[in-house]
Order: structure tokens, then sequence, then C-alpha cells
């Protein structure tokens, strides 16, 4: 008996593993999205207690209540950004930042916005009355 004439054939290599597993989540980017995150809601309640702090302040207290209204605005835009950015970072780029991303508006999200817009609503009613 004879072999066959050698074709050429080879087995094909192993397929590559799916999207993103050969990319591992580090804590070390965990944590700076977390800071990311926690960043952008103190720059958000900043904002908007200064705001508030300011129209308070001036001869028409009674607009101070647009500080909370813009702090209210500034949580909904943080919100998509971390959203957005987050989901983009976590498909194309670095998955543990973009997790962070996520995870840190949502653990800040709690503490954060409760307090800024409490103390925007206490300086209103110091400054301007009940509303």
């Amino acid at each position: 008996m004879t072999l066959p004439p050698n074709s050429g054939w080879t087995v094909p290599p192993p397929p590559l593993p799916p999207n993103g597993q050969d990319r591992p989540i580090r804590g070390r980017k965990v944590a700076a999205g977390l800071g990311i995150a926690a960043g952008g809601q103190v720059l958000a309640i900043g904002i908007g207690v200064l705001v508030t702090i300011l129209l308070a302040s001036s001869d028409n207290s009674e607009n101070a209540l647009l500080g909370v209204y813009l702090e209210m605005l500034l949580q909904l835009v943080l919100f998509v950004a971390c959203l957005t950015v987050g989901i983009v970072w976590i498909v194309r780029r670095d998955r543990g930042l973009g997790l962070g991303i996520l995870i840190g508006w949502a653990v800040s999200v709690i503490v954060f916005p409760v307090a800024g817009i409490g103390v925007c609503i206490a300086l209103v009613n110091a400054n301007g009355g009940t509303y």
C-alpha cells in the first residue's frame, strides 16, 4: 500500500478568543474609573451649589431655585456621559476603566447628589423662603 501524495494541507490554527477575553480587567483601572466618576459628581455638585449661592446672594434671590434645577440637569448630563463613555471603553478600549466609570457613577449617585441638592435647597430656603 502506498501513501497518498502530499497535498500540503495542515491543521488550521485554533480559533482566536472571543472579543474582549484577551484583555484582562485590571484593578487599578477600575479604581481609576471610580475616581473619574466620583470626580465628575463632585464637579457637577460644586457647580450647582456655586450657582445656587451666587443666585441666592443676588438682588433677586428668588432665582436661587434655578441652581437646584441646574444641579438636576448636570446630574442627567453626567449620567449620559458616564454611560456612553463607560460602554465605549468597555467595548473598544479598556474594560477595567469603562467598568470603573459605570460602577463609580452608580455608587456616587447614591451619596453625592443627595448631599448637593440638599445643600442647594437649604440655601434656597435660608435666603428666599420656602418653595
